[in-house]
């Protein structure tokens, strides 16, 4: 295990707690993306000095970083509405194919071939989530959150690529980049939050600020970047059972049998793919 597999595996356990966090808040999506991004932003600038450099780098950098940002934007605009719109637990599932996504997103443009073996594991990583999400009918809105989830996990692949073609760019400054350049869409939509919440909602918020932004978001974006995009991927998929035990603990989600042989089979699967990885990574493990 080296270092990035343990900041991608600590960023999954805290992340797990986010489609719970955002469905039990009662704050709307759009309140819940300025919140989260301001407050990421602000930390970054302050405890990582993350903005530093910005206008020494090329301009074909800039455009990377402002492009980071933007992909990030409608990434968590559309998750924030599936989880709305459908259960916490079948959010995660719809954004973690993530997995497949980026595989397949790594593959095509960085080269990054995983083994039939590890292939198998993505797999069977997949059919886990198909299974926790059983019970969907094809007309249900709750089905239409679910593919928006789906979706949005397929914006959130493109984020490792991004990160790892401009490599050369420090990571705090990528950091910075994907939250600060991902928060003018939500000052955009300033006029559609609500602030008027309860004093639990303000905890809610500084939790998915803080903890799930500035700390868990950015251990993230370290594993993403140095980590081949498949094991990423097969990291990102213990988001599933994370959320769907978080959810049936505090959001009284009814957990069927289906659901608890698909997150198992997500763990076996997560595991094999993670432990037969060859010991490479993509960028030093250190950046300013």
């Amino acid at each position: 295990m080296t270092r990035a597999h343990i900041e991608g595996l600590l960023a999954v356990l805290v992340l797990g707690t986010v489609p719970v966090t955002i469905k039990a808040v009662g704050a709307n999506p759009w309140t819940i993306g300025f919140a989260r991004l301001a407050l990421a932003t602000l930390c970054v600038t302050l405890f990582l000095k993350g903005g530093r450099g910005f206008f020494s780098r090329t301009a074909g950098e800039k455009k990377a970083l402002f492009l980071i940002g933007f992909i990030f934007s409608i990434h968590w605009a559309t998750y924030f509405v599936s989880i709305k719109m459908t259960d916490a637990s079948a959010a995660a599932i719809g954004a973690a194919t993530y997995g497949v996504h980026v595989s397949i997103l790594g593959r095509i443009f960085l080269r990054q071939a995983p083994t039939k073996l590890q292939w198998a594991s993505l797999l069977i990583a997949f059919g886990g989530a198909v299974l926790v999400v059983d019970d969907f009918s094809l007309d249900s809105a709750v089905t239409a959150g679910f593919y928006l989830s789906v979706f949005s996990g397929f914006l959130y692949a493109l984020l490792p690529i991004l990160h790892q073609r401009n490599s050369d760019i420090p990571i705090n400054l990528r950091t910075f980049s994907q939250y600060a350049f991902a928060l003018p869409l939500f000052i955009l939509l300033l006029p559609k939050t609500d602030w008027n919440l309860e004093a639990v909602d303000w905890w809610r918020l500084l939790h998915l600020g803080v903890i799930a932004t500035f700390i868990a978001h950015s251990l993230w974006i370290r594993c993403a970047s140095t980590l081949p995009t498949f094991v990423s991927g097969m990291i990102y998929y213990l988001y599933v059972p994370s959320a769907m035990l978080l959810s049936a603990w505090l959001l009284k989600e009814d957990i069927q049998p289906s659901r608890i042989l698909g997150a198992t089979l997500i763990v076996a699967a997560s595991c094999l793919g993670i432990f037969t990885q060859p010991k490479t990574s993509t960028e030093p493990a250190d950046h300013d």
